[in-house]
Parts: C-alpha cells; structure tokens; sequence
C-alpha cells in the first residue's frame, strides 16, 4: 500500500497478485487533503480497509472497488459524468430533434 506522487494514485496491492489503483481526490474525504497528508496511508486489519489518522478517514478497501467514493448526494452528483465525443455528437443530434428518442412500445 502506498500513495504515488507522480501517477497521484493510492496503489493497493491484494493478496491474490492483483492490484487496484484509485486517484484519492475521487474520495469524498480525501479532496481537501495535502499530498503529505494522503501519503500517510495505512491498513487496516485484514486489509479491508484504509486509513489515514490526521484525516480521521477510514475507506473500505471493497467499497473503492465498486466505486464508491462517498455520501448518496456525493455519488449523485458524480453519475452522468463520463464524457466522450460520441455522446457529446449524439446529445447535440438529439438535442436538434426535440430531444431524447422515446422508447418503442414493443422494445
């Protein structure tokens, strides 16, 4: 477990081999935190968990892992994020008929 500074990313590596990555500024808890401060990473118990004691902040090591992040209003106000130049190209197409194309009644 440890915090890169150059790829700003906690790294976690499993038991298993595998490893899991995560930028801390997608965290609720860690986007007002000093570098210094995310550095200070540490295990907890089993390694299910992180934590950070001058952040008082516990993450759950699965919770990451299925993407989330924070409180229900912090994760809402992250959904429909994603971007791409296809779905800006198909909004604009959509927005140009009158919107989003309605649901067929058979599909």
């Amino acid at each position: 477990m440890r915090y890169d500074r150059a790829l700003d990313r906690v790294l976690v590596d499993l038991t298993n081999g595998c490893s899991f990555a995560f930028p801390p500024r997608l965290a609720q808890e860690l986007q007002d935190a000093t570098v210094d401060q995310i550095a200070e990473v540490e295990v907890l118990g089993a390694g299910s968990g992180l934590h950070w004691e001058a952040l008082d902040v516990d993450l759950s090591l699965p919770g990451l892992m299925a993407g989330l992040v924070g409180t229900a209003a912090h994760m809402a106000g992250r959904a429909g994020r994603a971007t791409s130049p296809a779905k800006a190209s198909a909004a604009r197409t959509n927005g140009a008929r009158g919107g989003r194309p309605r649901r067929s009644a058979g599909g």
